[in-house]
């Protein structure tokens, strides 16, 4: 038996579209662009011509851009398409040229610094912080301010490190700011990766605390009392209450409560972001109490002041209170100091911990700090108290 011949299918031109008549009340538009078919069916001939009309003029308009390419500038869109393989448009190719230039909105390291600062101040960063961040910040804007921050790559920042002979712990805290800027980046779609993210965190041994001895913390003190006495009840809450210097900067009068003996210390000025009580032991009532006032903060309240008259003011033949006491500065000193001292007088790591909005566990409290002091250095230490005239004590 014969197999009939199928009767082909009546077809319409419309715009130079073809439009198919599969069957009653069924009229196909057929297209071919961009290596695709694309059909469309429609149950009358007049919306098939409407829609065949609009596809006709978006190929003549897609034509006519064609035509607007020099020859050099279709050979070099062929060129770029075969180097990307269909793995990304021309356009978005350029994009990501134009933010590794610093156009179409990309932001140079310089302009990405400063919002970065912006971004963490508005956040409710603690003061200290956004110091030290800037500082950072600023070095590495004197050498790659003018690039665009999204050309910075993991050898930029590796060679940048190695020229400023930064190594160790000083290394890693550069690296570990550096992250931050560049995360806030990729989180604002500013950069595409973070170029920080493939240099290793630098791993020290773990070593003891180095505290102050007696007779530095004594010196201190006493230049203080001569030559700065708006430093002392911000000193004395750091040596004698373990306060973190931000913590002591941002504390005010009227946090003190005199009745109950006790320091509050605020979350937005603890690093920790978490409100503690601190009990003041009688050598810091001492201190404190000679210096009472009803409210404001208690010393300067930024880190810059806080430089000022430890290493720049005046005092007597001497520069700064550190060299007017003969000592050199331990960074976090004095809350290392009260620690060790405290745990060698009371043997008590879990209420030392609360004491200083600790959070690392006790077990690393209690290695660090267990047998650093003798009980009878801790005893001479709490005897460290204001005097009526003070003179400075010069240490080694």
């Amino acid at each position: 038996m014969k197999k009939r011949k199928r009767k082909a299918a009546p077809v319409f031109t419309h715009a130079g579209i073809n439009i198919r008549q599969l069957r009653p009340n069924c009229f196909q538009v057929d297209v071919f662009r961009d290596h695709k078919r694309e059909r469309k069916c429609f149950d009358d001939l007049e919306k098939a011509k409407t829609h065949a009309y609009i596809l006709g003029r978006k190929l003549e308009n897609e034509g006519a851009s064609a035509l607007d390419l020099t020859p050099a500038q279709r050979m070099d869109a062929t060129r770029a398409l075969g180097i990307l393989k269909g793995d990304a448009s021309l356009e978005a190719a350029a994009q990501l040229w134009a933010r590794q230039n610093a156009r179409a909105g990309g932001l140079t390291v310089a302009a990405l610094g400063e919002r970065f600062v912006q971004a963490i101040r508005g956040a409710g960063c603690r003061e200290t912080t956004i110091a030290e961040r800037t500082q950072k910040i600023a070095r590495l804007v004197k050498s790659l301010g003018d690039r665009p921050a999204a050309s910075i790559t993991k050898d930029d920042l590796t060679g940048w490190l190695d020229d400023n002979k930064l190594v160790g712990v000083t290394r890693d805290g550069y690296r570990r700011c550096y992250h931050a800027v560049f995360q806030y980046a990729v989180e604002e779609k500013i950069v595409d990766l973070n170029p920080v993210a493939a240099i290793k965190a630098f791993r020290a041994d773990e070593k003891l605390p180095v505290p102050f001895t007696v007779e530095a913390t004594h010196a201190i003190m006493a230049a203080a009392e001569t030559y700065a006495p708006i430093m002392v009840p911000l000193l004395a809450v750091q040596f004698f209450a373990g306060l973190r210097p931000g913590e002591a900067m941002g504390l005010t009068w009227q946090a003190i409560d005199w009745a109950e003996k006790t320091v509050r210390v605020l979350p937005e000025t603890s690093k920790m972001r978490r409100a503690r009580h601190v009990d003041m032991n009688e050598t810091l009532l001492g201190w404190m109490l000679r210096y009472r006032k009803a409210s404001g903060p208690v010393g300067v309240s930024n880190q810059p002041a806080f430089a000022y008259y430890m290493t720049r003011q005046k005092c007597g033949d001497k520069t700064g209170l550190l060299s007017a006491a003969g000592i050199t500065w331990i960074k976090d000193g004095p809350r290392k100091t009260f620690a060790s001292m405290h745990y060698a007088t009371y043997q008590d790591a879990a209420k030392l911990a609360a004491m200083l909005g600790h959070t690392g566990g006790l077990d690393v409290l209690f290695r660090h700090y267990r047998g650093l002091t003798k009980k009878t250095e801790a005893a001479r230490y709490w005897q460290i108290l204001p005097h009526v005239e003070s003179k400075v004590i010069q240490f080694g």
